[in-house]
């Protein structure tokens, strides 16, 4: 059974990949390939591969859009966020990590706006 990477993947060393890098296209011929197309960071390389995945052409597309967002962590309540470029990631305080089309906020912090009202930024604010 095999599947091909569609985005670089890193894991365990081995005698083909000493580093554990696998680069996207990489074909990968295990009896669990399949397992990597359900996750959407691989394709069906061969008819075993995409019967055993079981999945419609949109699920495999689905699962392959959804796949970053999840390997980055991402709340759902963030998804269309992150899909637009505004976060990419959080800091551990739960804050956003500005993304490329992100706003600046008057504020040091970026807080997503379901944390915003609960946010005191310490400065002077007018209503007091």
């Amino acid at each position: 059974m095999q599947a091909r990477l569609l985005l670089d993947m890193t894991g365990p060393p081995s005698a083909r990949f000493p580093d554990g890098k696998k680069p996207k296209g990489t074909l990968i011929d295990h009896h669990q390939a399949w397992l990597l197309v359900r996750m959407g960071v691989a394709e069906p390389a061969d008819e075993e591969c995409l019967v055993k995945a079981d999945r419609t052409p949109e699920q495999l597309e689905a699962a392959q859009a959804a796949y970053p967002r999840v390997a980055a962590g991402i709340h759902p309540d963030d998804y269309d966020a992150y899909n637009a470029g505004m976060m990419t990631g959080y800091n551990p305080d739960g804050s956003w990590i500005p993304g490329p089309n992100a706003e600046p906020e008057e504020s040091d912090i970026w807080v997503p706006d379901r944390f915003a009202e609960d946010y005191d930024d310490g400065g002077d604010d007018a209503s007091q």
